[in-house]
């Protein structure tokens, strides 16, 4: 990089390639709590969720909102119920979006 302007915008290119959604469900540990359950009980509704966790139902149904709109879980109706599953391949594809920033900022000296 030649210059700080030019260095900059390519820090800001590679920031702004972040998905904060995503950064944010991982952030909250009884969403990960949520993930486990959902990886050990495999596709779940809000009920069966709330029967393994601490939290009311109307909490984990936020939880689940918000990972459904990172791209960590998708939902389907079925019935009455939505059901709740991982989205290995999204929580894949935007893992490695974030490790790809992180390299793009450790590429320009940042560290």
């Amino acid at each position: 990089m030649n210059s700080p302007l030019k260095r900059s915008k390519a820090v800001d290119a590679a920031l702004n390639n972040i998905d904060s959604d995503f950064v944010k469900a991982l952030a909250e540990p009884a969403r990960i709590q949520i993930m486990k359950q959902l990886i050990l009980l495999g596709p779940s509704d809000v009920k069966t969720l709330s029967e393994q966790m601490p939290q009311d139902r109307s909490v984990i149904s936020r939880h689940l909102a918000l990972m459904e709109k990172a791209g960590i879980l998708t939902a389907s109706k079925e019935g009455r119920h939505v059901v709740y599953r991982v989205d290995g391949q999204g929580a894949l594809q935007k893992s490695e979006q974030l490790l790809q920033s992180i390299r793009e900022c450790l590429s320009l000296g940042c560290c």
